[in-house]
């Protein structure tokens, strides 16, 4: 790049990094938000909700990436072309793909950068939170044990814990049992749950059984251990799988029969698939839109605010476009090669605007002339 194009391309990174950021910000602020409830209801620490919080904002930000780049161009050209900087190079001989080609060339580094999270960032990232979300959600310490208070598990069986440490240790255990039809209570100073083919199970240290049985004698049995069978109380039908963003590319393309099955036929693994390709291009068509709202025509003095209004809403409806077009092709795979063409269609749209040849202002006599040179 010349001097003046690594000028006018730090111009278009500074807004492009800016514009990520906050845009990223109120993304994480947004998705910490919606898992507050592992909190509230799963009593997880704040460095799990982070976490969480974290390994969702590669597809987020995949998402963001065009937006900042529309934002980035749009800025940079706005501050060059009040300067005149952009006049001033058109003077001194330099082309006009010369002029936009730092902006392409933030573009297709974006466009790469958003290749590589969909294909290979953002199902890794799933992955680990899929994995921890199981891990979460199938806790039953954390899923209906509450440090201090009685908690009843429908209208026959009530949990007491004290305490729950770091380990998973349950200290000061209580638990009324009703189920089967002679009330027993169960205090152990100590419990664990544990796993067995059978399924999950309370395993009580040093406690005291207190049963009345059938005939209304109360007996009391100290043990060093027993259990408490929680099958009733864990969904059965819980299990760990991957969705289709969880997937990477050759899992989306060449799907086993199994994955086909669960994700109910190949079309949302096909769309999911073409759209994790598809969707970079959209970087280089709004920053191409962008473009063109400044470089559609001659030099206006009164702004280009028009045009960048008409360029937003055209990148907002190609956007929403490609979105309709994925969500076709989950029920039609001939709707794959749309979801290429959407992109394309808005590229070389705006690459036409931005060619054009522009109206030669009319000449006049005397050095007044050299005007309609000027806008070139």
């Amino acid at each position: 790049m010349t001097l003046f194009q690594r000028y006018t391309f730090r111009q278009a990174l500074w807004p492009f990094l800016g514009a990520m950021s906050a845009l990223t910000g109120l993304a994480v602020l947004t998705q910490s938000l919606s898992n507050l409830d592992l909190m509230a209801e799963r009593g997880e620490t704040a460095l799990v909700l982070i976490t969480i919080t974290v390994l969702a904002m590669p597809q987020v930000i995949a998402l963001l990436l065009p937006i900042a780049v529309f934002l980035a161009v749009a800025i940079a050209l706005n501050r060059l072309t009040s300067d005149s900087e952009l006049t001033v190079a058109a003077a001194a001989g330099m082309s006009r793909f010369q002029r936009v080609s730092p902006f392409l060339r933030l573009a297709i580094y974006v466009l790469l950068v958003n290749l590589v999270i969909n294909l290979f960032v953002q199902p890794a990232s799933f992955r680990l939170m899929r994995q921890q979300l199981f891990e979460i959600r199938t806790d039953l310490a954390a899923s209906f044990m509450r440090e201090g208070e009685f908690v009843p598990l429908g209208d026959q069986v009530t949990f007491y814990v004290r305490e729950i440490s770091d380990d998973s240790v349950l200290n000061d255990v209580f638990i009324m049992d009703d189920r089967t039809g002679q009330s027993a209570a169960y205090a152990a100073r100590r419990g664990r749950i544990a796993s067995t083919d059978r399924g999950p199970v309370m395993l009580l240290e040093d406690g005291v059984r207190t049963q009345v049985d059938q005939s209304g004698v109360l007996t009391n049995l100290s043990f060093d251990s027993t259990k408490v069978e929680l099958t009733l109380f864990v969904d059965n039908t819980a299990s760990l799988f991957f969705k289709e963003s969880d997937k990477y590319l050759p899992e989306l393309l060449r799907p086993t029969p199994a994955d086909i099955a669960r994700a109910g036929g190949k079309g949302r693994l096909y769309a999911e698939g073409h759209y994790r390709l598809s969707a970079p291009l959209y970087n280089l068509a709004f920053a191409l839109i962008a473009l063109a709202a400044y470089m559609s025509g001659e030099h206006r003095r009164i702004g280009y605010g028009r045009n960048l209004i008409l360029a937003g809403a055209s990148a907002v409806v190609l956007r929403l476009a490609g979105f309709a077009i994925q969500a076709a092709a989950e029920s039609d795979d001939g709707m794959n090669a749309v979801q290429y063409l959407v992109p394309l269609i808005g590229i070389i749209a705006a690459i036409a605007i931005i060619g054009r040849p522009r109206r030669r202002a009319p000449r006049v006599e005397g050095p007044a002339s050299i005007q309609a040179e000027a806008q070139a």
